[in-house]
């Protein structure tokens, strides 16, 4: 299955929202102790906005090069192709979701199996590498360097 992509138009779209969203949670993630003009937040938000009002730019130029039936930039992807790298991200997306639910040693050494498992590792001498490079890790973070670990 192929599809053509717009880049421009899905690109803007993307980076329009993820802009939207940075906007909202600067304030939460970024506390304020003075009343200054320029605060810690000043800069994050400066670039937030030129995302925002670049990434609109792209799209609306784009969108009048559509309604003109001008010719725009448009990329073929093939789903069978990028299919693995979909589901790659998702394996990430899941990993971070598990870690706040099991924590980092056994999310860490799940989403490690998982990739090997996907990439059809079938060598059990990787798993077990895996798994003890983990459990160091772990060890490590939390005994010697005394970090918090999920």
């Amino acid at each position: 299955m192929n599809y053509k992509i717009k880049v421009n138009v899905v690109g803007g779209i993307i980076f329009l929202i993820l802009a939207m969203i940075l906007w909202y949670l600067i304030p939460s993630q970024i506390p304020v102790t003075t009343d200054a003009v320029i605060t810690s937040r000043s800069f994050p938000k400066l670039i937030v906005a030129v995302m925002f009002f670049s990434s609109l730019f792209i799209l609306v130029n784009d969108l009048i090069k559509i309604a003109r039936k001008l010719p725009v930039q448009e990329v073929e992807v093939n789903l069978k192709e990028e299919g693995r790298a979909v589901i790659t991200c998702v394996l990430l997306i899941l990993y971070a979701v598990l870690l706040n639910i099991i924590g980092f040693l056994f999310a860490s050494i799940a989403y490690c199996c998982a990739m090997l498992a996907f990439f059809k590792c079938k060598n059990w001498k990787y798993y077990l590498t895996v798994i003890i490079v983990c459990t160091l890790v772990t060890y490590i973070f939390k005994n010697i360097l005394l970090v918090q670990l999920p």
